[in-house]
């Protein structure tokens, strides 16, 4: 008898991108502008990408992560994200989530963004059988794992081993992450961090490259720790399951 196979869901990414994709700006006299969408084709639309998902990667079950509203990294630093601020949600935004968390199984945690959600999800153990990650996000690639970006031109299940997730952790803490509002380290692209770090080895090394990086350019090691707490996404052994709290990482 096979294993099933779960899918784990990037809701929040899947519902924006589908409802910002059936906008549609009309022009009426005097050059004013609307804005429209439908939220009965949107619904379809979503509720065809995941059976699409479910038939390609012969999946049993699908799992949905969304994020809280209050984010956990606020506390880390308080002006994480803050440049989204200004950043409005497609029209139909809502009417997508309200469907999602009518018809499927979902899964959401206090103080938390899905992609943590996923990550602790995948790492748990808790989920019998074959575990998929399905997102297009690249921080996703910081979590061990089966990971599908259904973006790709020829998208393929990769699997991340832990040691490929520590050093794309680590390349994320050096280079930071401008869409989400944290810098890392300055004067530190992806190029630079890859020749940093070198090959991949044990996180407690790489840590000491990070470090030195970081002061470097006049910063400390307590810098780069809090640049590496919003980087990390969270895997089940970063989430206190009885406190409902993160564990924040230490080196």
């Amino acid at each position: 008898m096979s294993q099933e196979t779960t899918l784990l869901i990037d809701g929040d990414l899947f519902a924006f991108k589908t409802a910002i994709s059936i906008e549609e700006p009309i022009q009426w006299e005097d050059n004013f502008w609307t804005l429209h969408a439908d939220a009965k084709f949107g619904i379809k639309k979503l509720a065809d990408e995941f059976s699409s998902l479910a038939s390609k990667l012969k999946a049993d079950k699908i799992i949905i992560a969304f994020s809280s509203p209050i984010n956990f990294r606020k506390k880390v630093l308080d002006t994480y994200k803050s440049n989204r601020k200004k950043s409005r949600k497609p029209i139909i935004y809502k009417e997508l989530l309200d469907f999602v968390n009518t018809n499927y199984l979902t899964f959401a945690m206090e103080g938390l963004e899905g992609d943590d959600v996923l990550g602790i999800l995948a790492t748990s153990g808790e989920i019998e059988g074959e575990v998929i990650i399905v997102s297009s996000d690249k921080d996703m690639k910081t979590i061990p794992a089966r990971i599908y970006n259904p973006d790709k031109d020829m998208p393929e299940v990769e699997v991340i081993t832990k040691k490929q997730a520590d050093y794309n952790f680590m390349l994320q803490t050096l280079a930071g992450d401008s869409t989400d509002g944290y810098s890392g380290c300055p004067k530190v692209g992806m190029v630079t961090a890859q020749r940093i770090l070198g090959e991949p080895k044990d996180v407690k090394l790489m840590w000491k490259e990070v470090v030195k990086a970081y002061e470097k350019q006049g910063l400390t090691k307590k810098d780069a720790l809090t640049q590496s707490r919003l980087a990390r996404i969270l895997r089940s052994e970063d989430w206190d399951a009885k406190k409902r709290k993160p564990i924040l990482w230490k080196p």
